[in-house]
């Protein structure tokens, strides 16, 4: 039995990708992130962080540096989606800004719960710890690619 034209046409642009596949494509937008405009947002937090628990009297060094991670994920991942050259990959995380979000969003929960674990938290704390700042990252990287727009191309 043949499959009409019209169908098939429409079957194949509605081609749902797997989730290897978009985690792969997910990766290709992210390796063209604004990576020093995200340091420089991550070690600006974290430097600001640090400060305010030093007026308080507090020593702390993990939560800046966790805070300083939602930072630097949440500026790549938006970096990423509002960037002007267009690719196959690019239009995909724009139509797709919360399927994109969840790269970003499990990058920094593991670099939280790594960080949280060596600082001697315990298992069930640091995995706490690390999702909520995957969620601040997560949402922060989906919410501007919903409704952000990509910068125009310069002629």
């Amino acid at each position: 039995m043949s499959i009409p034209t019209r169908n098939y046409e429409q079957a194949r642009s509605e081609q749902t990708m797997n989730r290897r596949d978009e985690m792969a494509v997910s990766g290709a937008v992210l390796s063209e992130a604004p990576w020093g405009l995200a340091a420089g947002a991550g070690i600006a937090t974290a430097g600001a962080d640090m400060v305010l628990h030093l007026l308080a009297f507090h020593l702390a060094i993990v939560s800046p540096l966790s805070l300083g991670a939602v930072a630097f994920f949440a500026v790549a991942g938006s970096g990423a989606l509002l960037r002007s050259r267009p690719s196959r990959a690019l239009r995909w995380a724009q139509r797709n800004p919360w399927r994109f979000a969840a790269i970003p969003g499990a990058a920094c929960a593991a670099v939280v719960f790594v960080l949280s674990i060596l600082d001697g938290g315990g298992a069930l704390g640091s995995i706490f710890t690390a999702l909520w700042h995957g969620a601040a990252a997560y949402g922060l990287t989906g919410l501007v690619g919903s409704v952000g727009r990509p910068r125009r191309a310069r002629d």
